[in-house]
């Protein structure tokens, strides 16, 4: 029931910082989804890494790892951010690091609203899932059908993600209990041990029970394991496979309003031939309708440049996206793997014991 805050250190070499180092830069989580939120509402055509939550709660996992797992979510969501070749030059991103005191950008309500995860309650996080459809092209090219394969691909994941990560949940919360039995069990073992008149029996008892204690400790460790950076990854890239598709969607979207503006451009260019072979326009009609022309060839112009830009920039978002997702989902069950067999080895150990 508290926000959490963050001390974070940062060096740079971008010319348009005023320093190289800031050390101490205190920052809430509400303060880093402000930044996500402008970051996904100003750059539509790119693919805005997803935020980690700000606490991972859970009466199974250690407040210490739970802070140490937020705390490694948020290096690498700030590591990707600041990396990616737009959103390093972002001026809000220098405010970030910059302000002295509160950071809050500024974000039109509905722009915040999309941009934002909605919430919704379960198991061990609670991060929800949004839906996007895209809307396909009359004539898809190549890249547009590949398009619509990652969006199909993604969808695909998202959902099968979705069911993987409450069985994880209900794994972690069953293993829980049996932790809890197994220490039941042991305790009980112990005491009948103590109070058994023959003594090689005794001694029996209460060595089996505190196998059982030994056993019961290692399961729950093995619950952390389970309900901790395992669910966490599932749920940001829940996320991020909604974000994925609102990105191709915000494509389609730069793409459509390229096309209005040419034709808007059309019209304008078809009014002025018109004044040019007509003797009977006023010159004020005439200014102001090369006017209204310059600044729709402007628009259009500013629209063909994004809707040129956005391929490029959507292409290499989506190999670096498939990247850190392979890495991630390898890196966090390779951990758990290695986790477990250590965990498995001690149970064993003791068991011969």
């Amino acid at each position: 029931n508290r926000t959490p805050g963050f001390t974070i250190d940062v060096v740079t070499n971008i010319p348009s910082y005023k320093a190289r180092k800031y050390t101490g830069v205190e920052r809430s989580q509400v303060e880093l989804e402000r930044l996500e939120a402008h970051l996904r509402a100003t750059y539509p055509e790119c693919l805005v890494p997803t935020l980690g939550p700000g606490t991972t709660v859970s009466k199974y996992v250690p407040d210490y790892q739970n802070d140490r797992l937020v705390v490694l979510l948020l290096q690498q969501w700030m590591n990707r951010v600041t990396v990616h070749p737009i959103l390093q030059q972002d001026y809000e991103l220098r405010q970030f690091v910059e302000a002295p005191f509160a950071f809050n950008p500024a974000l039109p309500a509905s722009a915040a609203l999309a941009a934002a995860p909605h919430a919704s309650g379960g198991g061990f996080f609670s991060w929800g899932r949004q839906k996007q459809r895209i809307a396909r092209s009359a004539n898809p090219t190549p890249f547009e059908q590949h398009l619509e394969k990652v969006a199909a691909n993604m969808e695909a994941f998202q959902r099968n993600l979705v069911e993987a990560r409450r069985w994880h949940g209900r794994q972690a919360r069953a293993r829980a209990r049996l932790a809890m039995y197994l220490k039941d069990v042991g305790t009980k073992m112990v005491s009948t041990g103590v109070v058994e008149h023959n003594a090689r029996l005794g001694q029996s008892l209460k060595r089996l029970g505190k196998c059982f204690l030994h056993v019961g400790a290692c399961a729950l460790t093995q619950s952390n394991h389970e309900g901790s950076r395992t669910i966490a990854v599932e749920d940001i890239y829940t996320i991020a496979c909604g974000n994925v598709q609102r990105a191709l969607s915000s494509r389609q979207l730069i793409f459509t309003e390229h096309q209005v503006a040419e034709r808007q451009l059309e019209r304008k260019r078809q009014a002025v031939a018109v004044l040019r072979a007509s003797s009977s326009i006023s010159p004020d009609q005439t200014q102001e309708t090369l006017a209204e022309f310059n600044v729709a060839k402007s628009d259009a112009d500013a629209k063909r440049h994004r809707a040129e830009r956005v391929d490029q920039v959507l292409a290499a978002d989506l190999r670096a996206f498939e990247a850190n997702r392979e890495g991630d989902f390898r890196a966090t069950f390779s951990a758990l793997g290695r986790d477990q067999l250590h965990i498995e080895r001690q149970v064993l150990s003791e068991l011969r014991a």
